[in-house]
């Protein structure tokens, strides 16, 4: 009966002694989980606005009224994340179409980042870029719109921003 007692003991301590090891181990692998996790940020823009600029710097224009002749701008605030390439630099891209009030494109842009969009961007995200649009006396009054796309060439990614702004 001892014998019994005494296996009995030692079983339960042993028992006791892994339990607590495997808790403390799975403890520890949940800590380890959540900091080695570090968040992505999803590709998107924060914001973006109508700009004039004046002194070589944009000032945000509410408005988006123009006079013909003037010259359009469209800032976009922290676009990203961008992914990074096999050679640690990250590859973007951008495009521009400005549409007349009939839907008709009045101005094309195409890959005006170029080699400068193949870059290290600081926390893989481009701060301010923008799009331009300098309007003339050929473009009637009315309402246009203004479609940027950007590109992440590396993960097969872009976004597309669209607003209207108008011609007196």
């Amino acid at each position: 009966m001892k014998k019994l007692q005494i296996l009995f003991y030692t079983f339960t301590i042993i028992s006791v002694f892994f339990a607590t090891c495997n808790d403390k181990k799975s403890d520890k692998s949940v800590e380890q989980s959540t900091e080695q996790a570090p968040e992505v940020r999803p590709f998107s823009i924060e914001n973006y606005n109508f700009a004039i600029k004046k002194n070589g710097k944009f000032i945000q224009y509410n408005k988006a009224i123009y006079q013909r002749g003037d010259e359009i701008f469209l800032v976009l605030k922290n676009v990203g994340s961008f992914a990074r390439g096999t050679d640690s630099l990250n590859r973007a891209e951008m495009t521009v179409e400005v549409k007349d009030a009939v839907g008709q494109v009045i101005s094309p842009k195409r890959k005006l980042f170029g080699n400068k969009g193949h870059a290290d961007f600081k926390d893989n995200i481009l701060k301010s870029p923008y799009a331009a649009y300098t309007s003339d006396s050929k473009d009637k009054p009315g309402k246009y719109s203004m479609y940027i796309t950007i590109y992440d060439l590396v993960k097969n990614d872009s976004i597309v921003i669209e607003d209207d702004f108008y011609i007196e």
